[in-house]
């Protein structure tokens, strides 16, 4: 994470298109001299293989809190809904990308399973059956509904798997050989021989499929993805600039990376937002 601020540091974001970054602060708002009083703002940067930087930011916003409903019963579902699925996609790319999780297998049943909590029980006693085999083993899964209504899952994971294993774990879940099935998810243009994702692009996939799943059938209080212990968040390294000046920093901070496009979004007229060069 050194790459993100460099030395020597710089006071205003065009001295640091020479390398230098802001100085640190230790408070939001500090009292200059002249009494003048600057507002502050953290910048967290995050890096992933291959030179992949992401910077992100928010300023502290009055929020009006919403009393007048009971727990699961807000006036505001729908923009709730649309905040619970911009954390899960967040969470996802995050994990996804950190942990470099390259390959996708996906499990399917031939009954027409359409009771997510049935499914996703089946789907855990999978999990902590190949964990118990394989104490290393990781992954981050996602379910998804079908066209016919039955659910399947997607298991994002790294490296080669051991199929025959995971096949006889899923078999012996689902009631035998012909009654589901475990392959690995080759990205769109690959085969099962050349099944191995970018990780930005396995990243993307699984929010899509998140999309999906919160979109049609979430339930209030129950989880829209779960993951094995070992999968965890990527480092954050978190600095202080003037608020305003979020994004230029930001700009100048990620350099682009071959092959990748660099983009910047922001909301709240700049209050929020992530820079990012993948």
């Amino acid at each position: 994470m050194d790459g993100f601020w460099g030395s020597p540091r710089s006071s205003t974001p065009e001295e640091a298109r020479s390398g230098a970054p802001p100085p640190l602060k230790s408070n939001t708002a500090h009292l200059t001299d002249g009494g003048e009083t600057i507002e502050f703002t953290r910048l967290n940067g995050r890096q992933y293989a291959g030179k992949l930087l992401e910077i992100s930011w928010g300023r502290a916003r009055k929020k009006k809190v919403d009393t007048s409903s009971s727990r699961g019963a807000s006036l505001h579902a729908e923009r709730n809904r649309e905040n619970v699925l911009k954390r899960a996609k967040t969470a996802i790319r995050r994990k996804a990308m950190h942990n470099n999780l390259n390959y996708m297998v996906t499990g399917t049943t031939r009954a027409c399973i359409e009771d997510r909590a049935k499914f996703g029980a089946m789907v855990s006693e999978w999990e902590r059956r190949v964990k118990h085999f394989l104490p290393t083993w990781e992954t981050l899964i996602v379910l998804e509904k079908q066209e016919r209504g039955a659910y399947h899952f997607h298991a994002a994971v790294h490296g080669w798997q051991r199929l025959t294993l995971l096949r006889k774990i899923w078999w012996d879940i689902v009631g035998g050989q012909g009654e589901g099935t475990i392959h690995v998810h080759a990205p769109p243009g690959g085969h099962e021989g050349n099944s191995q994702w970018d990780i930005v692009r396995l990243a993307r996939y699984l929010c899509k499929y998140i999309s999906k799943a919160v979109g049609e059938d979430h339930v209030f209080d129950k989880k829209t993805y779960w993951h094995t212990r070992g999968i965890d968040y990527p480092p954050v390294t978190s600095i202080l600039v003037q608020s305003g000046s979020e994004e230029s920093w930001a700009n100048v901070l990620i350099p682009f990376s071959p092959g990748r496009k660099k983009h910047t979004w922001t909301d709240y007229n700049g209050a929020i937002g992530r820079t990012a060069n993948f």
